[in-house]
């Protein structure tokens, strides 16, 4: 069943700009529920590559001592805020291993790091301000396509822009195909790229929500796109309306929860709302719990820059 809202989407006009490109993709009834926790804990990048992995391989055990009884049961969408972080996808062609990667060459003395991961996409940023989710749902069992998933995810990110906060002129995907959500052909406010494992996600999309990721962004050419950059909710409800009303990230985060309920026709509980009989759920907790107690220890008495230190130049 698809929402009322997101059926908007498939059937609008194409003036429109926000479309789910097939009304093919449609989404299974009677699963378990989905499961979420947000993280007040701002994440090391490590930490949170780490903690997808370890998820991942706590679903594939259980689907390999129980297909029929683990049949989704496990599926979780973690949404948090990671400490200021540059990453790049698989599809980016990255040179020799023993050189530096030409855009970590632009920052690698900004106060952000930067990892070469799994998923899919080319050069972006995460940090403080920008809301992160990384959905880990097992595709096979909501027997939806890579393809259908990735436009869900992009029309429930303009949905809430357009519908929830108002702002003009969204489009989902952009007018020359790329991938993501933008207020124009040349402005983008979220991203997303994701890797599969044995067609269980990991990774997911990233929507700034303040300002401060943008001077982050001006470095780098993100998503590979030249003539494309970044900007946030605040700036464009700002820019929309005379006395907005500025979500905070946990504000989007808890209005993008029951989204995915909604968007996948499934109930949607807090992750800590377990069932003894659920031992997949309690481990998948475990494993979440340790992850903020070691991103506490890690960024206590740190914290993290505001914006890109400049003073040492770039790379």
């Amino acid at each position: 069943m698809v929402s009322r809202s997101l059926a908007r989407l498939i059937h609008q006009s194409p003036f429109c700009q926000v479309s789910l490109s097939s009304s093919s993709c449609t989404k299974p009834l009677s699963l378990p529920p989905l499961r979420y926790h947000i993280l007040k804990e701002p994440l090391p990048y490590p930490v949170g590559l780490k903690l997808q992995n370890d998820i991942i391989n706590t679903r594939l055990k259980a689907k390999s001592k129980d297909p029929i009884g683990s049949k989704g049961r496990g599926d979780v969408i973690l949404m948090l805020e990671h400490t200021p972080t540059y990453t790049t996808g698989r599809r980016d062609n990255s040179p020799n291993p023993n050189e530096l990667h030409p855009e970590e060459k632009k920052v690698q003395n900004v106060g952000a790091e930067f990892y070469i991961t799994k998923r899919g996409g080319q050069v972006t940023y995460h940090g403080p301000g920008q809301l992160v989710g990384y959905p880990i749902l097992d595709l096979n069992v909501m027997e939806t396509s890579t393809r259908c998933y990735v436009e869900y995810l992009q029309a429930m990110l303009a949905e809430y822009a357009r519908d929830d906060l108002g702002i003009q002129g969204v489009l989902a995907p952009h007018p020359e195909g790329h991938v993501g959500v933008f207020s124009s052909p040349t402005e983008k406010f979220a991203s997303i790229g994701i890797h599969l494992s044995h067609r269980i996600t990991s990774h997911g999309f990233a929507m700034n929500i303040t300002p401060q990721p943008i001077k982050w962004f001006d470095l780098v050419m993100a998503c590979g796109l030249a003539d494309v950059h970044a900007t946030s909710l605040h700036q464009l409800l700002l820019r929309d309306k005379s006395e907005p009303k500025l979500p905070t990230v946990n504000d989007v985060a808890q209005a993008m929860i029951p989204k995915f309920g909604e968007l996948f026709s499934r109930d949607i509980i807090p992750l800590q709302q377990q069932s003894s009989e659920n031992k997949e759920i309690s481990q998948i907790t475990e494993l979440v719990t340790a992850a903020e107690e070691e991103a506490k220890r890690l960024n206590e008495g740190k914290g993290w820059p505001e914006e890109p230190d400049l003073s040492r130049g770039q790379g």
